[in-house]
């Protein structure tokens, strides 16, 4: 899924992680989000975690209805999610490919 932010710029990718607490499937997108980081050399970027358990309004904000939900925010503005644990490595890897940002 893609759209484009609305007037907002980022200056570099944004990562969004939608979680439901402490979920198994929350739990296993999280390591599997910090396991690719790692693999693919950006460890040092910090995906901003939303628990919808806490904070149900975020998900409407950002259209986001199912968790887990990792979702990007690029350069642009323009916005991709990715539904699920995050256990499908190469859909994560291909969807965290244009981070090699500086």
């Amino acid at each position: 899924m893609s759209r484009r932010a609305e007037s907002t710029e980022f200056s570099m990718p944004v990562l969004l992680l939608f979680v439901t607490g402490t979920a198994p499937r929350s739990q296993r997108a999280r390591v599997n989000l910090a396991r690719m980081l790692e693999q693919v050399g950006r460890d040092d970027i910090q995906p901003h975690e939303i628990d919808l358990l806490e904070k149900p309004k975020e998900g409407v904000k950002h259209s986001v209805f199912a968790t887990p939900a990792l979702m990007k925010v690029g350069q642009g503005g323009d916005v991709s999610v990715l539904y699920g644990d995050l256990s499908e490595t190469d859909r994560l890897q291909q969807f965290l490919s244009d981070l090699n940002y500086d």
